[in-house]
């Protein structure tokens, strides 16, 4: 457990860091690329991003999305990045980003949430198991 963690907004400062902890995810970043797709995302009414720092140094990262769906009355939800680097894995800070977005969304009335994990990430689908998140369907995927 993590005593000295802090949940915050990110600031464009950290767009280095972000970077770096998407690389680790598999896709690789730079500082710039980073910074660019930061402000549309801060500014997005409908979507939230959180950074998790301890001592200072940010560690982790997650965003989410709420939108209207034909198929439920209340917003659905969708977690769309989460990663804690590597050397602060194991220590409750993803469990802390998805509490603080769970948060989020439920202020927004949604009353479900998803996330998609490739079929390859068998430690993220421990990681979401252990959080409440349960296999609900297949993703599919088709790059344009």
């Amino acid at each position: 457990m993590v005593t000295s963690l802090t949940i915050r907004q990110p600031v464009s400062a950290d767009a280095p860091v972000m970077a770096d902890l998407l690389t680790q995810l598999g896709y690789p970043s730079n500082a710039a690329e980073i910074a660019q797709r930061l402000l549309p995302l801060v500014d997005h009414t409908h979507a939230v991003i959180f950074v998790a720092e301890i001592d200072e140094k940010v560690v982790g990262v997650i965003t989410a999305h709420t939108f209207p769906s034909l198929h439920a009355t209340e917003p659905s939800a969708w977690i769309t990045t989460l990663v804690v680097d590597e050397a602060c894995r194991g220590r409750h800070v993803g469990r802390e980003l998805v509490s603080r977005v769970e948060q989020w969304v439920t202020e927004r009335g949604a009353k479900r949430i998803s996330v998609t994990s490739a079929t390859r990430r068998s430690d993220a689908h421990a990681f979401y198991g252990k959080v409440g998140y349960a296999g609900s369907g297949l993703r599919l995927t088709k790059d344009l």
